[in-house]
């Protein structure tokens, strides 16, 4: 029997054509002469009691190493290697317990598993998490983040975009590929607290400096019309009125102005409370618009970085785009030290 290629139980060395091999006359376990006589016996007894062959027990133990089997038509058993219909609970050979479906690994298909292209053996829409026999990472991270690199959004990839996006991925990413989806999108935070603040961030300059002046506006109103027009007439309402703060002091207020002012002093008392409530319907209502604002924007932006840099590669072109994209934090802490200062010194002039 040749046993070129197979291991010495002994040493685990491949035997090669022309070494000195000697075998067991019972089992027909093969050695090196020279493990042999170290050990002085065949090394499997239990194989001489049962009557097995050393080639049905390796056998068995290969079997035993196979990954459990699952290919919609059976399943192997770890023990015995027996093949079983994929209902079974235990062998229908030896009784030992098969895997329960969850833990059934995919089909083995005689190569390493390295060799496997696992993502085309998992079901339809299911990310191949495993490839090569490794985890891939880069796909735990688009599924995690919803687009896909090769998902099309409106002329741009999911590579692309996510490059743009940059920092804070994990909440624009669904967002995103809902508003792709099914043209829905959520509230925005971050543009309702920090306004104009949030457009520079997000390197949306243009809109950026005009929300910049634009929040600028009700302070600076209420500045001058306070300070040059009214001071004294606030002081008279606030003796009369008092301060609580409650909704009924600011009617209060209201029948106060109404009954004590002309008209002009009356419209320059309630301008700045006019154009307060009109500067917060305008953030809500960009609020909820901002984040699909922020898409078509990251999708323009794209596409005028793709036809300007033609000659760039693949990887060059996405560097490029996270470049131009992300965020810019030291021009927005900038612009709100500025508003900060310039709120702080309109209230104690």
């Amino acid at each position: 029997m040749d046993f070129t290629n197979k291991n010495c139980p002994v040493c685990s060395e491949k035997f090669a054509s022309g070494d000195d091999i000697v075998v067991c006359p019972k089992c027909g376990a093969p050695y090196h002469r020279s493990c042999y006589e170290i050990k002085g016996k065949c090394i499997f007894p239990e194989l001489h009691k049962s009557g097995e062959s050393w080639q049905e027990y390796t056998d068995r133990e290969f079997q035993k190493s196979l990954p459990p089997e699952d290919d919609g038509r059976f399943v192997v058993c770890r023990h015995c290697g027996h093949k079983n219909s994929t209902d079974s609970i235990v062998c229908d050979r030896c009784g030992d317990f098969l895997p329960s479906p969850a833990k059934r690994s995919p089909v083995y298909t005689g190569h390493s598993f390295d060799e496997q292209k696992s993502s085309e053996e998992l079901p339809e829409g299911f990310p191949p998490i495993f490839q090569n026999g490794r985890v891939n990472i880069d796909e735990i991270r688009q599924y995690a983040i919803g687009i896909k690199n090769d998902d099309d959004f409106d002329g741009v990839t999911g590579e692309e975009l996510t490059a743009f996006i940059g920092s804070n991925e994990m909440y624009y990413g669904p967002i995103f590929s809902s508003i792709k989806k099914r043209n829905t999108s959520r509230f925005n935070f971050a543009t309702f607290f920090f306004f104009d603040i949030w457009y520079l961030y997000r390197k949306q300059y243009l809109k950026g400096i005009f929300f910049s002046l634009l929040t600028l506006i009700p302070i600076i109103l209420n500045y001058v019309c306070i300070t040059f027009f009214t001071g004294d007439l606030w002081d008279q309402a606030q003796k009369a009125v008092g301060s609580s703060g409650r909704a009924d002091n600011y009617i209060a207020y209201g029948k106060w102005i109404m009954a004590n002012c002309d008209l002009l002093h009356a419209v320059l008392m309630l301008l700045p409370f006019a154009v307060n409530i009109i500067f917060l319907a305008v953030k809500i209502i960009l609020s909820f618009s901002a984040n699909k604002s922020y898409y078509k924007f990251a999708v323009k932006k794209i596409k005028k970085i793709k036809a300007k840099e033609t000659e760039a590669d693949h990887k060059q072109l996405i560097d490029i785009i996270r470049q131009k994209g992300g965020i810019h934090t030291g021009l927005a802490f900038m612009v709100l030290a500025c508003e900060v200062i310039i709120v702080g010194t309109l209230t104690f002039m």
